[in-house]
């Protein structure tokens, strides 16, 4: 009877073993197998209302592009600067722009513009546009970066804070890599994507295990102000049971030795 009660325990602990990897692994439709997957939509940043654009304008002529730049004007004490009166060297940075919540800023010289909606090469070309064309400056380079996109990554994973979107069309992947990776604790089958949107909080669902549906879904390009949740899996859940282990629980062992009495009684008939 104790070599029935033997086999049947080690039984269940292989096959407990050979079910993890199906939990933790990624792509398990494509795993194994070569598969031609449709090139994924590219989805660049959009500039949003609230959000700061630094905005730099380039010219032959410094004096001239100076004029379309925001300066900010720093001073560090303890040197000596001879262009002012003070013991103070005066150093300089350009300031960024704060979209409005009607989606504009103000633009030296060229006044409000409309960028709510524009990708930020689609705000360079058209400041350049407006420099050029109306002989403000006719061999502006312009350059625009968003200087405060970011996502939230939070739950099972290493590193959970928030990641800065330094480029445009950065991948859920991406994020979870710089928050380095899920932990073993967290259920691939189940990853919640939240973005505001003009209507309302979007949610999505994201299975990671998953290829195809991955790519297909909206939420695979992050967008700024994107919340990352990563939902533990049953492992990590019933580790909130008695002192926080779960074989420390009465009532798993109940169930373990219900299923072994009923085993070994079928075995024994």
């Amino acid at each position: 009877m104790k070599r029935i009660v033997f086999i049947v325990i080690a039984a269940a602990m292989v096959l407990a073993s050979c079910s993890a990897p199906r939990q933790v692994a990624y792509f398990q439709d494509v795993s194994g197998k070569d598969t031609l997957i449709a090139n994924v939509g590219l989805r660049p940043l959009k500039v949003q209302p609230g959000e700061r654009l630094m905005i730099v304008v380039h010219s032959s002529v410094p004096e001239l592009a100076a004029t379309f730049n925001l300066p900010v004007i720093g001073y560090r004490l303890g040197t000596n600067n001879t262009n002012q009166n003070n013991n103070f060297n005066s150093t300089y940075a350009t300031m960024s722009y704060i979209v409005s919540p009607e989606g504009t800023i103000d633009f030296p010289v060229l006044g409000t513009i409309k960028v709510e909606g524009m990708t930020r090469n689609e705000v360079a070309e058209h400041i350049k546009h407006r420099l050029v064309s109306e002989n403000h400056c006719t061999d502006a380079v312009v350059n625009v970066e968003l200087s405060n996109a970011y996502v939230n990554v939070m739950g099972e994973v290493n590193r959970p804070g928030r990641y800065e979107l330094t480029q445009d069309n950065v991948t859920i992947l991406d994020v979870l890599s710089q928050a380095s990776d899920l932990n073993v604790l967290g259920l691939r089958q189940n990853v919640m994507v939240s973005r505001k949107t003009a209507q309302g909080t979007q949610v999505y669902t994201l299975d990671m295990t998953n290829m195809q549906q991955l790519l297909s879904s909206p939420a695979y390009m992050m967008q700024q102000g994107d919340m990352v949740y990563v939902e533990p899996n049953k492992v990590r859940k019933r580790q909130t049971t008695v002192s926080g282990n779960n074989l420390l629980n009465t009532g798993f062992w109940i169930s373990v030795a219900s299923l072994i009495t009923s085993i070994i009684s079928v075995i024994v008939r």
